[in-house]
């Protein structure tokens, strides 16, 4: 009798006390907890970006934001070179619409 009474007390005990291990939205979308669950950086740029347009902000990215502060010399030979070499970062991703035909503005 004491071993059920004490087993039952025990369960009452053990029910209210779960794991409140809930992750709210905010914290599974900041950029340290998505890179530590082993994503790549560039999957936690796109959710950071994705987020700020969302909020209506522009966010750009270190990289982005370096290449827009170079000379429109080096911005066009870059460009020339992406243009050339599809496989190039040109440092507009997730920034551009997509176009199925190039054009000359694209150089």
């Amino acid at each position: 009798m004491k071993t059920r009474l004490f087993l039952i007390a025990a369960i009452a005990v053990m029910v209210p006390l779960q794991s409140q291990a809930a992750v709210s939205v905010d914290k599974t979308t900041d950029e340290a907890y998505v890179r530590n669950q082993g994503f790549s950086a560039q999957t936690a740029e796109i959710i950071t970006v994705s987020k700020a347009r969302a909020a209506g902000e522009e966010y750009y990215t270190k990289d982005e934001t370096d290449y827009k502060n170079q000379s429109k010399f080096a911005r066009f030979w870059r460009k020339l070179y992406v243009y050339t070499d599809p496989a190039a970062e040109d440092y507009t991703f997730y920034h551009h619409d997509n176009q199925s035909v190039p054009k000359y503005y694209d150089l």
